[in-house]
Parts: C-alpha cells; sequence; structure tokens
C-alpha cells in the first residue's frame, strides 16, 4: 500500500464526510456501506484508509462484516480534529 497525498486527501476526505454523517458525536456509528456510497472508493481503498485511520487512532472500527470487511465505524476526538484542520 502507497502512503502518499492522494491516499491522504481520500483519509481526510473520508473523515470529513463521517464528521458531517455523525454530527461530531463519538458514540455514533456509521455504516461503511453508506458511507461509502458518496465517496465512491473501491473496496481495497477503503479497506485500507479504515485501517490506516484507525491504527492512527482517527477512527473505531466498531463491527466487522459486510461488502468493505467493516461494517460500522466511529469517529474519534482526534479524527473530529483532523477532519477540521486546514
Amino acid at each position: 500500500m502507497l502512503i502518499g497525498g492522494d491516499f491522504n486527501k481520500k483519509g481526510k476526505e473520508l473523515l470529513k464526510r463521517l464528521k458531517e454523517v455523525t454530527e461530531g458525536n463519538t458514540n455514533s456509528q456509521v455504516s461503511v456501506e453508506d458511507l461509502n456510497e458518496n465517496l465512491r472508493f473501491d473496496r481495497n481503498e477503503i479497506k485500507n484508509l479504515l485501517e490506516y485511520l484507525e491504527n492512527k487512532e482517527c477512527v473505531k472500527i466498531a463491527t466487522i462484516g459486510g461488502p468493505y470487511l467493516y461494517g460500522h465505524i466511529q469517529i474519534t476526538p482526534k479524527g473530529i480534529a483532523k477532519a477540521v484542520k486546514k
């Protein structure tokens, strides 16, 4: 997996969308499938992004399963901070 500008841009895009959907509530679980409807990342790309963001403590994987391997995720306070950072 390559980590670079495009990967980081997509990670930030995912965090921004997740923050919008959860309205900044860190207890809110969001379906990865629903989240990806607007983002349109491919299966491997979103899986890699979520693993990377979980390692960076920006998201928490809440459930496993579904078409994207992970079923639901939650944003963390660190993820919210990254989503609003310019």
